[in-house]
């Protein structure tokens, strides 16, 4: 399998996965609280990268913004739509590439895009995890998010 299909994947995972922690979240009856927030960092920190694709230097953005959830759904959606239009513009080429950027301190950064990419889904597996151990630890149930859960579905 060529990078840039493996990728493409891995997006198509995250698609699902962010989309399971939604229902996740909904099983909530006390408040979202602090699964929200979790959440909705894994929505900001892609909204960032997804950004420094077009603008290496993009104005500040919150990576720990209030979302509801209807603000969560509406993003993912969003999301999926824009990184689905990126990785479309790619080549295995393109992959090996430096992104130029600032982080959200100013300093600016050299990456491979093969290596920010795998980051995005990287981070977004972490924080979907707090987000689903703090769905659970307020009552709620939440949706499994692995990645062989994910390859599982997508057989059946």
């Amino acid at each position: 399998m060529e990078s840039l299909d493996l990728i493409k994947r891995l997006y198509d995972y995250d698609y699902w996965a962010n989309q399971e922690t939604l229902t996740g979240l909904t099983t909530l009856t006390a408040g979202q609280g602090k699964p929200l927030n979790y959440f909705s960092h894994v929505i900001a920190a892609q909204r960032i990268w997804r950004t420094r694709f077009d603008d290496s230097a993009p104005a500040t953005l919150d990576a720990w913004p209030a979302l509801t959830l209807e603000d969560c759904r509406r993003a993912v959606e969003e999301l999926r739509m824009q990184w689905k239009e990126l990785l479309g513009r790619l080549t295995e080429e393109k992959l090996a590439e430096d992104l130029v950027y600032k982080n959200l301190k100013g300093i600016d950064f050299h990456t491979p895009i093969l290596d920010v990419l795998i980051h995005v889904i990287t981070h977004s597996v972490h924080h979907r995890g707090q987000a689903t151990a703090a769905i659970r630890n307020a009552g709620g149930k939440p949706s499994a998010t692995d990645y062989i859960v994910y390859v599982r579905k997508v057989k059946s």
